[in-house]
């Protein structure tokens, strides 16, 4: 769980210094960083941060990616594959099980929808197509159970859903 605030959220604040037991675990990271007072890596951290977490503005957009690494990291290059270790570890050890659980739900919807608009529904699939349509409502009451306890779970930690402001910074 990473320490986050409205004031840290701006993105002008060190991952690093708000975070510093995560120097050991993205050690390797850290310590090839060669930018002043780490920025570099400070702000990978912080793009993972928007990418991944569900209480992040960009969690629900498509082409996030793409929209952190210009707007954020400033990159018009910015390769996220770079990075897939970190990435991992990132979700591994500062997302809970349930906000893994509703970032992979997301994903496999985005990934399903996109695939499914691109099918052209005639007679060779209208069968299989109307299946698969058919079981999007089961699918979506799935994913409406994972959304419940991601927002339970956070319940449970104290956060209830209110925004944090600097000075009550919070687990998250």
């Amino acid at each position: 769980m990473i320490n986050v605030s409205e004031e840290v959220l701006k993105g002008d604040k060190s991952f690093w210094e708000w975070n510093p037991e995560y120097k050991i675990i993205f050690k390797d990271l850290y310590k090839k960083d060669k930018t002043k007072d780490k920025r570099k890596s400070s702000g990978i951290m912080w793009a993972f941060y928007y990418k991944l977490h569900p209480q992040s503005a960009f969690f629900n957009m498509e082409n996030k990616e793409e929209i952190i690494s210009q707007k954020f990291l400033n990159s018009q290059n910015f390769n996220w594959e770079d990075y897939e270790e970190e990435e991992a570890l990132f979700k591994e050890t500062l997302l809970t099980q349930a906000e893994r659980s509703l970032l992979e739900w997301n994903e496999t919807m985005r990934k399903r929808d996109k695939w499914l608009k691109t099918q052209e529904y005639n007679l060779e699939n209208a069968k299989d197509l109307d299946t698969i349509l058919a079981n999007t409502a089961k699918l979506y009451q799935l994913y409406t159970k994972v959304k419940k306890e991601f927002e339970d779970d956070k319940v449970k930690r104290g956060r209830g859903g209110k925004p944090m402001s600097a000075s009550d910074a919070g687990r998250i």
